[in-house]
């Protein structure tokens, strides 16, 4: 497993995967080494007891700002995305080449491109070993969006910068790994686009690999859990796309739902709250909660749960923690593109009128949004689990080593 942060705290839901994809696998009887650079957090010690107890090896990388900044220069020289650059690291990427040599491995996995240079290309020519790309979402139509949205003009050049640089990439990084997964067909299609602009074949190796939510932790709220008028949006509020969602329901959609209901409150949860979101706390029925102990209490006590994304691609773990806690949903088509739950377990509107008076029918309704939460509910109990998500890629991990050690000529295929 090849990673660009440490998996802990589990605050981002690229964390909260690898760190459960990592306890599947050790459940599962599968040794595995993680390759992690030391970013985004540092390590309490029952996080790294609990990392020891479920990898062979963890090898943990710092990353200094030198050294990202040396990573960003010669990253633009070689034109890389900047998530790319400042993610070089020589030693990782020279000890892995090392145990894969070796033929230590069977697997590589690595999660999202940021450390893709680091895993050898010479893995697709080695037959006792398969490589993996999990690209998830395409970064192109994640900063493309972000750059549509953005207000601030200095970080509106730097998304555009990074939606024709990644655009070159996601064109042919595929290239160098076995499978590439990615979480749904909007995002094979806009890396497909990436490859016909740069004039380079179509990616034909990617396979369907999405993360699901834990249904033990996410559960339905019971009716004393409820805060009448309550309207909910979780997620970690430093992530610009959170932020521009949150700012346009603000604008765009609260006042008429407040015209309507003028005691509902906005809820809004998430560590780390930008400038723009802290300013909004305690204007017109609105909190602004900061890092919480159990993001599941608040989610809870919701009448309403809303996404209104507006950019970012792949799949919401919000939306399937709200579904999973059996709440009334209101999201953008941005936001379902990934996990496509049907008309009767969430309500899709796009444009402001439409997405309030969606809010307000569900306030007003009660009974209506019981019934959507349950079918909510069952839609990720049925199709948005971490163990059925996991056990298809450990499908794909055997299919891809079979295939790749059936001598040359024997098709594919069944007859």
């Amino acid at each position: 497993m090849v990673y660009s942060r440490l998996p802990f705290p589990m605050m981002r839901g690229d964390q909260m995967t690898v760190a459960h994809l990592l306890s599947f696998l050790a459940a599962r009887g599968h040794s595995v080494d993680l390759y992690t650079l030391a970013v985004d957090g540092d390590l309490t010690g029952e996080q790294s007891s609990w990392l020891q107890r479920n990898c062979r090896t963890v090898r943990i990388y710092e990353q200094s700002w030198a050294a990202k900044l040396l990573g960003l220069v010669l990253g633009i020289l070689s034109l890389l995305p900047l998530q790319v650059s400042i993610f070089r690291n020589t030693k990782l990427r020279r000890e892995l080449a090392a145990s894969v040599a070796a033929g230590e491995y069977d697997v590589v996995y690595c999660y999202y491109p940021r450390t893709a240079p680091a895993v050898p290309r010479s893995i697709r020519s080695t037959p006792s070993t398969v490589s993996f790309l999990a690209l998830q979402l395409s970064q192109t139509l994640n900063t493309k969006r972000m750059a549509r949205n953005e207000r601030s003009g200095l970080k509106r050049m730097v998304y555009r910068l990074e939606t024709v640089l990644m655009s070159r990439y996601e064109s042919r990084v595929w290239k160098d790994f076995d499978k590439t997964v990615l979480i749904g067909p909007a995002d094979v299609e806009a890396v497909r686009e990436q490859c016909r602009v740069h004039g380079q074949p179509e990616i034909d190796n990617w396979i369907y690999g999405a993360h699901g939510t834990d249904t033990d932790k996410f559960v339905q709220a019971e009716q004393k859990d409820v805060v009448p008028g309550r309207v909910i949006f979780s997620g970690s509020m430093l992530y610009p796309p959170n932020v521009q969602a949150v700012l346009w329901f603000v604008e765009n959609v609260w006042p008429a739902v407040r015209a309507a209901h003028p005691d509902a409150a906005f809820v809004i949860q998430g560590r780390d709250p930008a400038a723009s979101i802290l300013e909004l706390d305690g204007r017109d029925g609105i909190w602004v909660t900061g890092t919480v102990p159990d993001v599941g209490v608040l989610i809870r006590s919701a009448q309403v749960c809303v996404n209104p994304m507006l950019a970012a691609g792949g799949m919401q773990n919000k939306l399937i923690e709200y579904m999973a806690s059996g709440k009334a949903v209101v999201a953008s088509s941005i936001a379902n593109e990934g996990i496509r739950a049907p008309r009767e377990a969430l309500i899709v509107e796009d444009e402001p009128e439409a997405f309030a008076t969606a809010v307000i029918r569900l306030l007003e309704e009660p009974a209506t949004a019981t019934d959507l939460g349950t079918s909510a509910r069952d839609y990720v109990l049925a199709n948005w689990t971490w163990e059925k998500h996991f056990l298809d890629l450990e499908d794909e991990f055997h299919g891809a080593l079979s295939a790749k050690k059936r001598p040359l000529g024997v098709s594919n295929h069944a007859d």
